[in-house]
């Protein structure tokens, strides 16, 4: 009998896995079009007048 709510409770955190799984999925949506990350990251550091020292020298 024990083993019945066993199941059940394996069961209910499998599906509750899979639900937080298929929520967190929808998040990863890409942005249409294309994306410079470089000339957005350099656009930010200007106008908080930052120095990018992550760059090559």
């Amino acid at each position: 009998m024990e083993w019945m709510f066993i199941l059940l409770g394996v069961g209910v955190v499998v599906l509750i896995v899979f639900l937080l799984m298929a929520t967190k999925s929808h998040d990863r949506e890409s942005v249409p079009g294309r994306f410079d990350f470089d000339r957005y990251k350099a656009e930010e550091l200007s106008r908080r007048g930052l120095f990018d020292h992550t760059k090559w020298r």
